[in-house]
């Protein structure tokens, strides 16, 4: 080899060019952009689209936080996983923590590689739902449950027919939810105004509100919009499109604001929300933020805009919002940040494996190796005869 030849290209050249000329280009893209938000901003507050919320100070309030996590191992021709969900309770009063509780749950099982996130995301919200379920047997309920996983699944989550191990998991995950609110929505606030508040916190759906800005979609939004922003909307819609949703909720929405809500089920006729006996209660939601570095949330809630009003909407935007205690990007509300803490020993790792998993593969291939489990199988082959 005798290097690079005369009069040829490499790849390292390549992309120099491509950035001494392309950048000048990509600049002027973005500040065309940033320049279009900072114009369209106004507009969305001042036709009620962004409001402000007032933070609790000092704020006291018995809230909890569900997350949850998992990992999983290649073995075994399958996947070996580990699933847990930690449950933090903490009471907070004039502004400091004064009492703090856990409770968790965790399984190692194995699954085939297929499809394998999707399953373990019906476990996940399993394991939450489970310790939402001891929540609500407690005598001392908090006023203020935040949860990692989403309220209710959607159709999208269904799995083929086919696929009869995960449509197994999907089916008991639907019955976990169903049971819970069966039991349970009579005590959940606004159905109970004296209830537990109960959302979900996530990052997705950005910008449905700005698609439900239109005269069809107005009686799904209970907080009052200008009527003109419609048409005003519907002119700039290519625009936004353009511009990007994501990068256009993130420049609207400044310190201590939120999106006005929507009913999610409402604006987006193929939602079909799962499990179906629920879908008429209606879902909730609505983008929040709370200082200047962190991203925004989508705060999700079970109702329809007949049981939710601006004024409790905004109690509980300033709930979650005054519980947000850093401005940093990743920042979570007290509660959902100290759950999510507390599952680092699930996710740790030595060499980039993890440490439960590994253990638990070893253990497993001297259980093969030194025949301990013939006794079960021999038991159980039946099954796989049929």
């Amino acid at each position: 080899m005798d290097g690079v030849k005369q009069g040829e290209t490499t790849i390292s050249q390549s992309i120099v060019a491509n950035i001494q000329l392309g950048l000048p280009a990509t600049v002027s893209k973005l500040s065309a952009k940033m320049r279009f938000i900072d114009r369209v901003a106004p507009t969305l507050k001042d036709g009620g689209v962004i409001r402000n919320i007032e933070l609790i100070n000092p704020v006291t309030i018995n809230a909890t936080g569900i997350a949850c996590s998992s990992r999983t191992s290649n073995a075994f021709g399958g996947i070996l996983y580990v699933a847990g969900a930690v449950r933090q309770d903490i009471l907070i009063k004039d502004g400091t923590i004064y009492k703090t509780s856990q409770e968790s749950k965790v399984e190692v099982d194995e699954i085939d590689d297929l499809d394998s996130q999707k399953k373990l995301k019906f476990i996940d919200i399993i394991n939450v739902y489970k310790l939402l379920t001891e929540l609500m047997e407690q005598d001392e309920k908090p006023e203020l449950v935040l949860l990692e996983v989403p309220i209710l699944l959607e159709r999208a989550d269904a799995p083929l027919d086919t696929r009869m191990d995960i449509v197994n998991i999907y089916n008991k995950c639907r019955k976990v939810i169903l049971k819970f609110w069966e039991k349970y929505k009579d005590d959940v606030y606004p159905f109970n105004k004296n209830g537990v508040k109960i959302a979900s916190v996530g990052n997705k759906r950005f910008g449905a509100v700005i698609f439900a800005l239109s005269d069809e979609n107005m009686k799904y939004i209970p907080d009052e919009i200008d009527k003109n922003i419609t048409e005003k909307i519907g002119d700039l819609m290519p625009k936004l499109q353009e511009v990007g949703i994501k990068r256009l909720m993130t420049g609207i929405l400044v310190k201590r604001t939120r999106t006005a809500a929507f009913q999610y089920d409402g604006i987006n006729k193929d939602s079909r929300l799962e499990p179906e006996q629920l879908r008429d209660i209606g879902l909730m939601g609505m983008h929040i933020k709370a200082g200047n570095a962190t991203s925004p949330l989508l705060v999700e809630v079970l109702g329809t805009v007949k049981d939710w009003n601006t004024g409790m909407l905004d109690e509980l935007a300033s709930q979650i919002i005054s519980l947000i205690t850093f401005d940093q990007s990743k920042a979570l509300p007290m509660p959902l940040w100290y759950a999510k803490y507390a599952l680092r020993p699930l996710e740790a790792t030595d060499n980039g494996k993890n440490r439960i998993l590994e253990y638990y593969k070893v253990q497993a291939r001297e259980s093969l190796k030194n025949e301990e489990l013939e006794s079960i199988w021999k038991e159980n082959l039946d099954v796989f005869e049929e």
